[in-house]
Order: structure tokens, then sequence, then C-alpha cells
């Protein structure tokens, strides 16, 4: 009788640690596995957050993108992307709709990416599908700007 419940209690022991291995193998596949796009379930579309380097080659490889700034009028005019256009935070905040088309692709792109962020996610919120964002804004542009 002994005997039984210690083979139990050892199959116990064996069956918690690979429920426990299986559980971290999971986490750590979702943490590694983390996608740039940025989800919610609020959100009807997504958009995504691109590095320097592939936001350079997103300008580079398309006519149709327009580079929104959502800095102030003096940060712009201190050194900009190029062919960037300007439209402060909060007229972009409050005026999208009025200023921009819905079908248009737009990389936006602030001082250090906080502020083109909530602009990203208001846009990609209210139907614009084609919404890319400078991951850590002008900050961490190495190239060439317009003064």
């Amino acid at each position: 009788m002994l005997r039984v419940l210690i083979i139990k209690k050892k199959h116990l022991y064996i069956v918690f640690t690979a429920l426990l291995v299986l559980i971290i193998g999971i986490t750590l596949l979702m943490f590694m596995s983390k996608s740039n796009e940025t989800f919610s379930e609020s959100l009807k579309y997504a958009y995504k957050k691109i590095s320097p380097e592939q936001a350079k080659m997103l300008i580079n490889n398309n006519n149709d993108l327009t580079v929104l700034d959502v800095r102030s009028e003096r940060e712009y005019l201190d050194g900009h992307i190029p062919n960037a256009v300007l439209i402060p935070y909060k007229l972009a905040k409050n005026n999208y709709s009025s200023l921009l088309e819905r079908g248009k692709k737009y990389l936006v792109y602030c001082d250090t990416g906080k502020k083109s962020e909530k602009i990203a996610k208001t846009l990609s919120s209210n139907g614009f599908s084609r919404i890319y964002l400078l991951a850590g804004g002008i900050e961490k542009w190495n190239y060439d700007l317009v003064r």
C-alpha cells in the first residue's frame, strides 16, 4: 500500500514538472515572437513601428508616401526629414480627418516617438490602414535633415 502511494506521488511530481516546463516554454515563445506591429482590441487597423533604416527605405521606395512631422514649427525648422509635411501634434490630433486622406500611406514621427505614436493610434483606430511610425522619433534618425 505504501509503495502505491509513493509511485503516485512520484507521478504527480513528474506531471507537475512537465506542466511547469510547458507553461514556461509557451511564455518564452510568446515573448520572443513579439511583433513590431501594435494591435489593440479597440483598433480597427494596425500601425507598424519601423526603424530609421526601414523608414529610409520606405521613403526611397514609395512615391505615394507622405511623411508627417508632428512636432512644433520651431522644431521642424531646426531640421526635418526631407519632404516631410508639418502638421503640429494638436492640429493632427484634432483635425486629422480634414487634413489627411484615409487611403494614403503615412510615415509619422516626432522627437522621441511618443506623440507620433498617439497620432498613429488615433489614425489607425479611425480607418487609416497604412500608417508607419518612426520608432524612437527623429532622435534616432541618422540621415540628412533639411534645415
